[in-house]
């Protein structure tokens, strides 16, 4: 299974809270992190992911929203930007709890994955790489 990034149609992307959110290099690494994702049970409807100048600007929309933990977000708004705009591909799933994220986090790294960051209902965490 090969998520398709999402496209700009100008909508806003919906808070990070309950997600992990990371990325990774290429589109060989995405596509391993997606099957790897599916075989582990996290169906695509789980999962966002950003790519090239569409991905940019759905990011950029986000600064215009404040979040409850602003500076957790505008760091994460700041560095997907900045992972976008390299070529890489920005990648959000949903997660039931802080353990979920560790996992995936883990799950992402022989595929090239970095920078995780879970967002839980009340705290914000950069995760190991």
């Amino acid at each position: 299974m090969t998520s398709i990034p999402t496209v700009d149609r100008g909508q806003t992307l919906t808070a990070p809270a309950g997600k992990v959110i990371g990325f990774v290099d290429g589109k060989d690494e995405f596509e391993a992190l997606t099957d790897a994702l599916a075989t582990a049970g996290y169906p695509p409807t789980t999962i966002t992911s950003l790519y090239s100048e569409d991905g940019i600007h759905l990011v950029e929309r986000l600064k215009e929203d404040r979040f409850f933990f602003a500076d957790s977000e505008d760091s994460i708004i700041k560095l997907s930007i900045k992972e976008l705009r390299l070529g890489h591909y920005a990648v959000a799933i949903d997660v039931a709890d802080h353990q979920h994220a560790v996992d995936i986090a883990n799950l992402a790294k022989p595929h090239g994955g970095h920078g995780f960051t879970y967002f839980g209902t009340w705290v914000s965490e950069q995760l190991p790489a």
